[in-house]
């Protein structure tokens, strides 16, 4: 049955850290043993698979990309679909850090093919997902939502709690974008659920954080905090520092309202730990600092605020984060 959710379509508030696409993408691949292939062929293309990983870890996402396609071109002359599946669901993850969406969607396209040509159905059900989010992604909400339910119904009969989990959680996540919260609860808690059923702790990471951002938008802060903590908690094991700073800002965000300071610098502290001591800043980095002059002004430290606020300018400046460095300078107007 279609769900039936409202044309709103809203933003999370500015100072709640968005999932990256990738983020949203990694979560999705469908990572299953190989087939029992064999042979140097299989070694060298084990190889690309180990290379573009490497690469893509290292920001190399186009020469990544070519990496995997070569794997991707071994394993089909070896007749090894799963693999091959595989790196085209890694090639489209790349594609995405990219910004070049049309790659991204044909790599998600071929993946989910060759999973209905094998009838592969749990293959199928997450390069359903993967182009959902693509979708989603790019506000075509409604492009999305449907492929999302064609996973999911695709998924339940499986009785697979990570493609049910997944599905589900995927479906919140455009019924909050969509402004309907309670649905997006509703969609949510079984999918964290799920992903707990499954031990996919990052999974369960990422729709706690869904949750989380949910419940705040309800004005049900004590629910989003424990959401919140469960998502920190599970990013924190899987080292994922993305989902713990998405977590921390939530955190954050009420802490800081409720005027409870003492609380939000604990959580303050974690973030600082998580950006500050980066080799290379990056818009992270400038976000912490907006939270630490933040915290100072709110003290009472209008020195220590301006210093903040002050090389947090400057680092959105030499970043080109429009947006940023306008939030810097409203706030050094008002300390």
């Amino acid at each position: 049955m279609m769900l039936r959710l409202s044309l709103l379509i809203v933003a999370l508030a500015p100072w709640l850290a968005q999932p990256s696409l990738a983020a949203n993408l990694d979560e999705q691949l469908n990572i299953q043993p190989h087939n029992a292939t064999q042979g140097q062929s299989r070694d060298v293309a084990d190889q690309w698979m180990q290379l573009g990983n490497q690469q893509a870890a290292a920001g190399q996402f186009d020469q990544a990309a070519q990496a995997w396609a070569e794997a991707a071109d071994i394993y089909r002359i070896l007749g090894d679909t799963q693999a091959q599946g595989q790196a085209y669901s890694s090639m489209g993850n790349a594609f995405v850090n990219l910004g070049a969406y049309p790659q991204a969607e044909r790599a998600f396209r071929l993946r989910t093919a060759i999973a209905r040509d094998n009838n592969d159905t749990l293959g199928v059900v997450f390069g359903l997902n993967n182009l959902g989010s693509l979708q989603v992604n790019q506000g075509r909400l409604n492009d999305g939502q449907a492929l999302f339910e064609d996973a999911l119904v695709l998924a339940r009969p499986t009785g697979d709690a990570r493609a049910i989990g997944l599905s589900l959680s995927n479906l919140g996540w455009v019924a909050f974008q969509r402004g309907e919260f309670d649905l997006a609860v509703e969609l949510l808690t079984p999918a964290a659920n799920y992903r707990l059923l499954a031990q996919d702790g990052l999974g369960e990471a990422h729709t706690s954080n869904h949750l989380g951002d949910a419940y705040l938008a309800l004005g049900q802060d004590s629910s989003a905090i424990g959401a919140y903590r469960v998502g920190l908690r599970l990013g924190a094991e899987a080292e994922d520092r993305d989902v713990q700073l998405r977590a921390l800002d939530g955190l954050l965000t009420i802490y800081f309202d409720r005027n409870q300071l003492d609380t939000a610098k604990a959580f303050l502290d974690r973030r600082i730990a998580l950006t500050l001591n980066t080799p290379t800043p990056d818009q992270q980095t400038a976000v912490t600092l907006r939270w630490l002059g933040d915290y100072y002004a709110a003290t009472g430290n209008r020195d220590s605020a301006k210093d903040a606020y002050n090389r947090g300018l400057a680092l959105s400046r030499s970043l080109g984060i429009k947006s940023l460095e306008a939030e810097f300078s409203n706030r050094l107007l008002r300390v």
